[in-house]
């Protein structure tokens, strides 16, 4: 009982002497200025004072906003377009600000340069300074920015280092279709058909300017012909697995930059797993032709070349929603290059058609 008594007395000195401890440390305020717009530059400014509070060195004031407007006006005031360290200062004491962290970003080929320093209100000198380099597209550059340069100020060890490898994992769901391919008769103006409807799930491996994909589906479709009798048409059912690899280039949008637009191009191989095509009277079609017939779903497979965009958006700072729409063109499959190479009809031309179609994927993402 006694042992419980002295724990408890000790916890209760520790929940006091807390704020004490805190309201010691030296109050500080952050302002950026820089070649960013003003949302930017607001998240930057707030992740920094995060990071300076969290290092234990310092505590952040009370009237943050209404000092940081004031900082503004006097900036605008300047037309030369900057704020001397003299001028900041005499506002910092107005406010009871120990010292202030002025953060600048300069846009330098193609990425920023952050730099930062922080004034003694009462010297206007200038104990510590730091800088880094980012190209401060998305939200984790400008919490990485943040860091480095608070390391860069103070030395190694002070900024619990995020562990960030630029790379995400996640799972979601598609919707597939294929318009078209199929083969035409040059001479007589014909055509088949083989149009796809599908979905499935798909898996992805996302860095930053890279992402590959592998998908499921299954799905079907009635062939068509405007001059082939339907029941010389297929109705077709198919299983595919597909291995994506895309570019991506993402722009950072939103107040904190938690949404991120980003353009999609690749190339897709769809690798038919099993699948088959019956005849109108239930019958099916066997693949292939002479001593080569046989049942191949793999002649369905084929490449696709898609293009497209997708979404991003933060949920937390792990787990992001996603959303792509694609649209594709797709090589001919063996199926329908046989079919041309098999025409006898010596009055005829036949050729392949491409394939074309859309790709619709949401999902949701876990960065590590």
């Amino acid at each position: 009982m006694k042992k419980l008594t002295l724990i408890s007395a000790v916890l209760a000195c520790a929940l006091c002497t807390a704020p004490a401890l805190a309201q010691d440390l030296p109050p500080i305020a952050v302002y950026v200025t820089g070649d960013v717009p003003d949302n930017e530059k607001k998240a930057f400014g707030t992740i920094m004072l995060s990071t300076l509070v969290n290092s234990g060195k310092y505590r952040g004031i009370e009237r943050s906003e209404s000092f940081l407007a004031e900082v503004d006006k006097e900036h605008v005031k300047q037309r030369s377009g900057a704020i001397d360290d003299s001028q900041i200062s005499a506002l910092g004491k107005q406010f009871g600000v120990k010292y202030i962290c002025v953060a600048d970003i300069t846009k330098a080929f193609r990425a920023y340069h952050v730099s930062a320093r922080i004034i003694d209100v009462e010297t206007a000198e200038v104990p510590f300074i730091g800088e880094t380099s980012s190209p401060l597209k998305t939200m984790d550059d400008l919490k990485d920015a943040s860091d480095k340069v608070v390391e860069s100020m103070f030395g190694g060890g002070i900024v619990p280092r995020r562990k960030k490898t630029g790379m995400s994992i996640g799972v979601g769901g598609l919707l597939s279709t294929d318009f078209g391919g199929g083969i035409k008769w040059n001479s007589s103006g014909g055509m088949v058909e083989m149009p796809y409807y599908g979905g499935g799930a798909y898996l992805f491996l996302d860095y930053k300017y890279a992402q590959v994909s592998v998908a499921y589906s299954t799905g079907g479709g009635k062939w068509d012909s405007p001059n082939v009798h339907p029941d010389s048409l297929f109705d077709m059912s198919r299983s595919s697995v597909s291995i994506g690899v895309f570019g991506k280039y993402p722009f950072a949008f939103g107040e904190f930059g938690n949404i991120r637009l980003y353009p999609l191009l690749g190339a897709d191989y769809e690798l038919s797993i099993a699948g088959q095509l019956l005849r109108s009277n239930g019958s099916k079609y066997v693949f292939g032709s002479g001593d080569k017939r046989h049942e191949q779903a793999g002649d369905l497979s084929a490449l696709w070349f898609k293009f497209g965009g997708g979404a991003d958006f933060d949920v937390s700072d792990a787990i992001y929603l996603r959303g792509e729409l694609l649209y594709g063109i797709r090589t001919a499959n063996k199926f329908e290059n046989d079919g041309v190479k098999e025409s006898t009809d010596p009055g005829t031309s036949t050729e392949t058609r491409l394939g074309h179609g859309l790709t619709f994927r949401v999902g949701a993402g876990m960065k590590f």
